[in-house]
């Protein structure tokens, strides 16, 4: 057996516009940050699995006996999904640079960097089939999701996004056909955390409830939010900067007719945009707390993001 350890690693991400509305069918907008997961597999004699990092205590369990609950939830669905492949054990060392009280994308990273290095020790393809996986596991422990920040993981960069329509309500099963295209990156992306954060399928769920009888209504104002987020698109693709911020700040006001805004929230956009190179400023995420864009600056109590263009990677 080789025991040369395998490395990988994926970046975290940012929403830029696009939240719920991609849930639904509509495109969006994400970035990979330079904060990154890294994961490194070593093959064991012994056919278990062993788990050691920085975010809880390790775990040793049989290779054919997962269970995929808890902190490592993500890590061990990936390795399910390989298991019966595996002809050895396996040791995962997982090391993390993201802040997970941020979000910032952290659950998609660690599925990806985990994915990445299962699937290079058995040789198979990665990009859109990775995600493919990624995305039913995320699903599988979050019941909804789009998959964006799973992407900017895989691809890096700023990207924009659209699951198809068939994939919106089902675990898929082959390899996805997500419409990913690579864009220009705006010249300063900032964050600031509200001090709190809602669990995005908690959020989806009040969401899903507030559309009960009122399903009309919904649908035209995600569609609303679609054409918001096609202009973004198209003013990234020439760099106009000023038009693509004033798209974020029209989508910030689609977020309050959501009801996924906060007084908390509103104080920081407002903000952001007293600073007078801020170019547009809204709700990163879901809502209901988490992170505060802003484009064009760097506001107080605010901190820069930098955008990475390299998305999983596997090391030499």
């Amino acid at each position: 057996m080789n025991y040369t350890p395998i490395k990988v690693s994926a970046p975290g991400s940012i929403m830029i516009t696009g939240e719920h509305a991609v849930v639904y069918g509509q495109p969006s907008i994400v970035c990979a940050i330079d904060q990154r997961v890294t994961v490194e597999a070593l093959p064991l004699t012994e056919r278990r699995v062993e788990i050691v990092s920085d975010i809880a205590p390790p775990v040793t369990l049989p290779l054919d006996v997962i269970s995929g609950d808890g902190p490592y939830r993500f890590i061990l669905s990936a390795v399910e999904l390989f298991a019966g492949r595996l002809k050895h054990g396996v040791r995962l060392t997982v090391s993390s640079k993201i802040d997970p009280s941020l979000g910032l994308g952290s659950s998609a990273a660690v599925t990806i960097a985990s994915l990445g290095a299962l699937a290079t020790m058995l040789g198979d393809r990665l990009g859109l089939l990775l995600h493919t996986r990624a995305l039913a596991i995320i699903r599988r422990h979050q019941k909804r999701g789009s998959g964006a920040d799973l992407a900017a993981s895989v691809f890096g960069g700023m990207i924009a996004y659209k699951l198809p329509t068939e994939l919106l309500n089902k675990v898929p099963a082959a390899e996805t056909s997500a419409k990913i295209t690579p864009l220009p990156t705006p010249p300063i992306l900032s964050l600031c955390y509200s001090g709190n954060k809602t669990p995005t399928s908690a959020v989806l769920a009040k969401v899903a409830r507030s559309m009960v009888g009122r399903e009309e209504e919904f649908a035209a104002l995600y569609e609303r939010m679609g054409r918001v987020v096609r202009d973004s698109i198209a003013f990234a693709r020439v760099r106009n900067w000023p038009a693509f911020g004033d798209t974020l700040s029209e989508y910030q006001g689609m977020m309050e007719e959501l009801d996924v805004s906060d007084p908390t929230l509103e104080r920081m956009i407002d903000n952001a945009l007293a600073c007078p190179k801020t170019l547009g400023a809204k709700i990163s995420g879901s809502g209901l707390g988490d992170c505060v864009l802003a484009v064009g600056a760097v506001p107080s109590n605010f901190f820069q993001a930098p955008v990475t263009s390299k998305g999983l990677h596997v090391y030499a």
